[in-house]
């Protein structure tokens, strides 16, 4: 197991607060996850996405529409990270988040709705596809579906 001691400052406040955080590391042979979808959720920060009970929220959802054997996150990135925009601190706008889950089957046909030709297309005219699973997920993460990266 790895120890990783985290140390967060609050920017207005100055105060600060340290937490304890073990991971433990597999080796992917005995643990081979070969199908990847990269999610961008953009009603997230990566520290909301980090919290368990809001990482599982998001895991279930997404093994109710891809009904995998094992699922696990992979990585979870903010968008800051990948070139995005610090958010105007008005209406609760966050910066948004990029999640990679992992499986051990084939993509389900609504994940596969993303590269349609009509999807691709509605993306490219920065319209919104139809991507019929979309309901299980919006009640709490708002997907960017023409973000999404099937591996």
């Amino acid at each position: 197991p790895l120890l990783l001691q985290i140390t967060a400052y609050n920017r207005r406040t100055f105060e600060t607060a340290r937490h304890n955080l073990v991971i433990n590391i597999m080796a992917t042979e005995e643990f081979p996850l070969p199908y990847q979808a990269e999610f961008y959720i953009r009603n997230m920060n990566v520290e909301e996405m980090l919290a368990s009970e809001v990482l599982g929220d998001f895991l279930g959802a997404v093994k109710n529409v891809w009904q995998p054997e094992r699922l696990n996150a992979i990585n979870i990135t903010s968008a800051l990270d990948r070139g995005g925009r610090v958010p105007l601190p008005i209406n609760n706008m966050k910066e948004g988040v990029y999640v990679m889950v992992g499986a051990d089957v084939p993509f389900s046909s609504c994940l596969r709705e993303v590269e349609s030709p009509h999807n691709q297309l509605r993306c490219s005219q920065e319209m919104e596809p139809v991507i019929s699973c979309d309901k299980k997920f919006r009640a709490q993460f708002h997907i960017d579906w023409c973000k999404i990266s099937l591996v």
